[in-house]
């Protein structure tokens, strides 16, 4: 057994060499691709995170949707993919009751197109025959699509960011009115 021992051999470890060549390279990888700072490739910064919460309070979802009281709203921020929601939600079970704002940098969402073809994609969006419609004066499109009773969205694109109000629960989709004004509210703090 001893003999055994005495003629295996260890594993060479790697000379230092390869250890600098190989951290080079995963560094330079990080630094071509971005990942290693918060600077762009073109040299400019990226945008800080938008607080949605901001954007849209527990006051403004309760004087427009809520008939009891909102707790404060939840943000997610996702600057590295341009989005950042706030979400307010109360209620249990059947009586529950959500209210999402979200933000997603316009040049994410329609990726290769000028503010009049994402214009036009909103306005394409309304499907006829539903109780779709295109809302006037809130940003520089917009639109509301109640996808069921229970789920609808209002839409504006603003100032080079794309603009959502969720609804979701009871009769959701029959409160175009109240998403309206909250949609309002919430481009007019961006």
């Amino acid at each position: 057994m001893t003999d055994f021992v005495m003629n295996t051999r260890l594993p060479r470890r790697p000379r230092s060499g390869y250890r600098f060549a190989s951290a080079l390279v995963l560094g330079l990888a990080l630094v071509v691709t971005g990942a290693s700072s918060p600077v762009r490739l073109d040299g400019t910064l990226s945008a800080q995170a938008l607080n949605p919460c901001a954007l849209l309070t527990a006051d403004d979802v309760e004087s427009h949707v809520a008939e009891s009281d909102v707790p404060a709203g939840v943000s997610n921020s996702f600057p590295d993919i341009g989005y950042a929601t706030c979400r307010y939600a109360w209620g249990v079970g059947t009586g529950s009751f959500s209210v999402v704002v979200a933000v997603t940098e316009a040049s994410r969402m329609f990726p290769g197109m000028s503010p009049d073809q994402i214009k036009q994609q909103l306005a394409a969006s309304v499907r006829p025959g539903t109780d779709d419609a295109l809302i006037s004066g809130i940003g520089e499109a917009a639109v509301f699509r109640p996808e069921s009773a229970f789920y609808s969205t209002a839409t504006s694109f603003v100032k080079g960011r794309v603009l959502q109000v969720h609804l979701d629960g009871v009769f959701a989709g029959e409160k175009k009115d109240q998403a309206t004004e909250l949609l309002k509210s919430a481009v007019s703090r961006l």
